[in-house]
């Protein structure tokens, strides 16, 4: 038997949900805006001011974002008819925040710390070092990367898309990562015509 929420605790866990997600996906955004600005750097100072406003994004928004959603979104999945197996695009969605989170604490975190590092030590030199180089490309590419993987995990959790529209002879590890984004497009104008939990 599983523990049934009242509707004010859905209410309340699905806020906490959605709030952690906007920090997590406007964190990476601001990311990307700053990382656009960090070539335009007038002086070293400049330059350092936003390596360190990344670094400063991705520890106090990003990363509280990431532990609100992930906590969040187990506690709705306990509490609620969703669970953690019984709808394939929430095992999608678990699967690919999982991998997002690892990814983000592996490599995109250290990239980003690296980059405030060596802004703060060579400043506008930085420019000609070609690790700087290697890591602000790195960051940039898995940078957008990471952001839009966690816009299609938004679209799923809004769309709730079945994921039963590929066919049967679909590879197992390929469905969950495709059959999302080919459901969006037959759930999206009913979605707007109905609402749904």
């Amino acid at each position: 038997m599983q523990f049934q929420a009242g509707q004010q605790t859905r209410l309340l866990l699905k806020y906490i949900h959605t709030l952690s997600a906007m920090m997590w996906i406007g964190g990476a955004q601001a990311i990307l805006v700053l990382l656009y600005k960090d070539r335009q750097a007038a002086n070293g100072d400049e330059l350092f001011a936003f390596n360190d406003a990344i670094r400063t994004i991705d520890n106090w928004l990003i990363a509280p974002g990431v532990a609100g959603t992930i906590a969040s979104g187990g506690l709705i999945c306990l509490v609620t008819n969703w669970g953690f197996l019984r709808h394939r695009w929430v095992v999608v969605k678990w699967v690919v925040t999982a991998v997002a989170t690892l990814f983000g604490v592996v490599f995109l975190g250290p990239w980003f710390q690296e980059l405030a590092e060596l802004a703060g030590l060579n400043r506008l030199a930085v420019f000609d070092s070609w690790a700087y180089a290697r890591t602000y490309q790195l960051g940039v590419s898995f940078g957008i990367a990471q952001t839009a993987v966690l816009v299609v995990l938004m679209l799923i959790s809004i769309f709730k898309p079945e994921l039963d529209l590929l066919p049967p002879r679909a590879s197992f590890l390929i469905r969950p990562l495709v059959a999302p984004v080919v459901g969006l497009h037959s759930q999206f104008s009913s979605r707007f015509r109905q609402g749904r939990d």
